[in-house]
C-alpha cells in the first residue's frame, strides 16, 4: 500500500488512534486509586466516570494532534505519523508508570527536580516499560490503521461527541460542586495525574445559581450527618496517630494576621503599637518565614503547620486542621473575621475553617475600600467580644486587608515620602502609609484586651501570611507571589504569651511550619510528638530549619541556609542565591531531596 495517503485519512487514522489511547492510559491511570474508588454519592459516581473518560481523552488526543497536524499538512507520510504517535504514547505510558510509582511513594508527580531523588532502578524500570510499550503500541497502530482502511467513515462524530459531553459534564459538575462546598466530587479529580477542574464560584454566586453562605453549611451539616469526612481518611492519614490533649487551665487565643505585612517594615517609626507590644508584653521573632509567598499558602503552613503539596488534597477533601479540631473540642468559641472573603483567595472556609458553623465568609459590603472593611472588622470583632461567654475560651482570628491593598482613609496622613517618582518607589509609600493604618487598627486592639484585663489570660500572635517585595532583589520582582525572596517570604512573628518572658528577640530561623506545634503542645496540652500532625517544631526549643518548603499558587520552592531551589509547572528548575540571582555552581543535597519527598507523603494513606 502507498505511503501517501489521503490528508482525511491520516486525520481519521490519528482520531481513531488517540481515542484507542484514551483505553489504554485510562487503564494504566487504575494505578492512582491504588487506596480504591473513593465515590460515595450518584453524583460523584456520575463526575468520576465523565471525568475519567474525559480526561483521559484530553491527555491523548490534544498532544497527539498538536504533533499530527502539522505534519499532516506539511509531510503527509503515513510511516512518518505512525512512528511519531508510536514513540509518542510509549514514552508517555513509560512516565505515567513512573509518575504513578512516584506518586503512590511521595505525592510528587514527576518534574525535573523530583527526578534527581529517583535510583537507577526507576530508570530501568521506565526504559522496560517504554520498550514494552513501544511493541503494544506498534500493534495499536496497526490494528487501528487495518480498522480504518476497511471501514467507511462513521460513528466517529458520535463518539467524538459523546466525548466532549463527558468533558463539558465533569467540568460543569467540578465548578457546581467546588461553589456548593461538596466534597465527594472535589475530593476524586485531584487524585488524577496533570487534571485541572475548573471553579466558577463568583460567577455562579453572581448568577444566583449557588448562595455560598447556604450551600457551605448545607455541606458541613451533610458531612457531620453522613460522616463523609471518611472520604478523606481513605486518602489522608491525619493525624497520624489520635491526639491525646487536656488542658487544665485554657488561654484565650488571638490571631492578629495582616495580609501582605513582611517583617522590615514592623519599626517602631511605622508600626508603634505592634513593636511596643513585643517590647512590653510578647517575644519577637525576626527572622521568621512563611510557608508560602502567597495568601492560600501561607495561611495554610500556618494553620496546618503542612508543606504546599497537601493544600489540594485538604482543600478538595475539605478537612480542618487539627488545630481548630482541638479548640472546637476543647469549648474555645470561635469568633472568625476576615477583611477579604474566606473563600478567595486563602480558602480558609474549605480548609482551616471547614466544619466551624455559620462561618463569616465576608465582610459586608465587599464592594468597599479594605481600609474600609478593616475599620468594621475591627468593631465587628469588639462587639462579639461583648456578646462572648467570659467562663469559656476564645478563639480570635482578625485577618486585616489593607496592607496588600496599599489602602487607607482619604484623610489619613503620608507616612513616607516617595523617594523618587519611581513605580516601585511610589508603591512602596503607599504601603508603608497602610501598615502604619493597619498598626493602628491593631493598637485599638491590643488596648482594648488591656481594658477588658484579658490580656494576662491571651496567647496573642501577630504575623502574615506572606511579605511584599518593590523590586528589592537582585531581579526586581514586584508584589508577592512571584519569586521567593526573603521580601516576600520573612512576615513579623510577635508572640505574647502570658507567664513567658516577656521582651525576647530570637534571631534564629523560624516558620509558620512551627506554629501549630507550640499552639498544640504548649496551650492545647497534645502530648503527641509535633510529627503526628505537621513538619515544623516547637518555637520554643528554637531549633532552627535547616531547610524548607514554600509554596504558591502554582510551583514551590526549596529553601535551605545559601540558596533556593524554584520547581516549575512545565517539570523545569532553576537554583537561585538570596539575592535572587541564578546560582552558578549550584548543589544538589540528595539527602534533602529525599526528605522533602518524605514530608509530602507522610501525611497520606499508605
Amino acid at each position: 500500500m502507498s505511503d501517501s495517503i489521503k490528508r482525511k485519512t491520516l486525520l481519521r487514522w490519528t482520531a481513531w488512534f488517540a481515542l484507542a489511547n484514551a483505553v489504554v492510559f485510562g487503564l494504566v491511570s487504575l494505578r492512582y486509586f491504588g487506596g480504591g474508588v473513593p465515590a460515595d454519592t450518584p453524583l460523584a459516581w456520575i463526575y468520576l466516570v465523565s471525568v475519567y473518560i474525559g480526561h483521559h481523552v484530553l491527555i491523548t488526543v490534544v498532544p497527539l494532534m498538536l504533533l499530527a497536524v502539522p505534519l499532516i499538512v506539511i509531510l503527509p507520510r503515513r510511516r512518518l505519523l505512525t512512528a511519531v504517535a508510536v514513540i509518542l504514547f510509549a514514552a508517555m505510558i513509560a512516565l505515567m508508570m513512573l509518575d504513578s510509582l512516584l506518586w503512590s511513594q511521595s505525592r510528587f508527580h514527576i518534574n525535573a527536580l523530583t527526578l534527581k531523588i529517583l535510583g537507577w532502578q526507576s530508570w530501568v524500570f521506565t526504559v522496560v516499560i517504554f520498550a514494552i510499550a513501544l511493541f503494544f503500541e506498534s500493534m495499536l497502530a496497526r490494528g487501528v490503521w487495518n480498522w480504518v482502511l476497511a471501514q467507511k467513515p462513521r460513528r466517529g462524530w458520535l463518539i467524538g461527541s459523546f466525548c466532549a459531553l463527558m468533558i463539558l459534564v465533569s467540568q460543569g459538575i467540578h465548578a457546581w460542586a467546588d461553589a456548593a462546598y461538596y466534597v465527594p466530587v472535589t475530593g476524586l479529580g485531584q487524585i488524577l495525574p496533570v487534571y485541572k477542574g475548573v471553579t466558577a464560584k463568583s460567577i455562579l454566586a453572581n448568577w444566583g445559581l449557588v448562595d455560598v453562605k447556604e450551600s457551605r453549611e448545607r455541606a458541613l451539616a451533610r458531612r457531620v450527618s453522613q460522616d463523609l469526612e471518611g472520604g478523606s481518611g481513605r486518602l489522608l492519614q491525619y493525624p497520624l496517630q489520635p491526639l491525646q490533649c487536656a488542658s487544665d487551665k485554657p488561654l484565650n487565643l488571638l490571631f492578629i494576621i495582616a495580609d501582605s505585612l513582611r517583617g522590615d517594615v514592623v519599626t517602631p517609626q511605622l508600626a508603634p503599637n505592634i513593636t511596643r507590644f513585643a517590647a512590653d508584653h510578647g517575644m519577637d521573632f525576626r527572622n521568621h518565614f512563611s510557608g508560602g509567598n502567597s495568601s492560600r499558602m501561607g495561611m495554610f503552613s500556618l494553620f496546618y503547620g503542612l508543606p504546599p503539596g497537601y493544600w489540594a488534597s485538604f482543600s478538595s477533601l475539605q478537612r480542618p486542621t487539627v488545630l481548630v479540631d482541638e479548640l472546637q473540642a476543647q469549648d474555645y468559641q470561635l469568633g472568625l473575621f476576615s477583611s477579604a472573603s474566606m473563600y478567595r483567595p486563602v480558602v480558609l472556609d474549605r480548609t482551616a475553617f471547614a466544619n466551624v458553623p455559620d462561618l463569616r465568609i465576608v465582610t459586608e459590603p465587599e464592594s468597599d475600600p479594605s481600609w474600609k472593611r478593616d475599620q468594621k472588622l475591627t468593631r465587628e470583632w469588639f462587639e462579639w467580644l461583648d456578646a462572648s461567654n467570659p467562663e469559656r475560651p476564645f478563639f480570635g482570628f482578625l485577618f486585616y486587608d489593607a496592607t496588600m491593598g496599599r489602602s487607607v482613609p482619604p484623610d489619613y496622613p503620608e507616612q513616607v515620602r516617595p523617594a523618587s517618582d519611581d513605580h516601585y518607589a511610589v508603591e512602596f509609600a503607599k504601603y508603608q502609609s497602610a501598615v502604619s493604618f493597619v498598626d493602628s487598627l491593631v493598637g485599638t486592639v491590643l488596648d482594648d484586651l488591656r481594658a477588658r484585663g484579658l490580656l494576662d489570660r491571651t496567647v496573642v500572635l501577630i504575623s502574615a501570611d506572606h511579605g511584599e517585595e518593590f523590586g528589592e532583589s537582585g531581579e526586581k520582582l514586584d508584589n508577592h507571589g512571584s519569586g521567593y525572596t526573603r521580601y516576600q517570604l520573612v512576615t513579623p512573628m510577635v508572640l505574647a504569651w502570658p507567664g513567658r518572658q516577656t521582651g525576647v528577640t530570637y534571631q534564629h530561623r523560624t516558620s509558620h511550619y512551627d506554629i501549630v506545634p507550640t499552639l498544640m503542645q504548649d496551650l492545647l496540652g497534645c502530648s503527641n510528638p509535633a510529627t503526628d500532625y505537621s513538619v515544623g517544631t516547637n518555637l520554643f526549643e528554637e531549633k532552627p530549619w535547616d531547610w524548607m518548603v514554600a509554596g504558591s499558587y502554582y510551583n514551590y520552592a526549596v529553601l535551605e541556609p545559601d540558596q533556593v531551589t524554584v520547581t516549575f509547572p512545565n517539570g523545569l528548575y532553576e537554583v537561585r542565591d538570596w539575592d535572587y540571582r541564578l546560582a552558578t555552581n549550584p548543589r544538589f543535597r540528595g539527602d534533602v531531596l529525599e526528605a522533602v519527598s518524605e514530608q509530602n507523603a507522610r501525611f497520606y494513606q499508605d
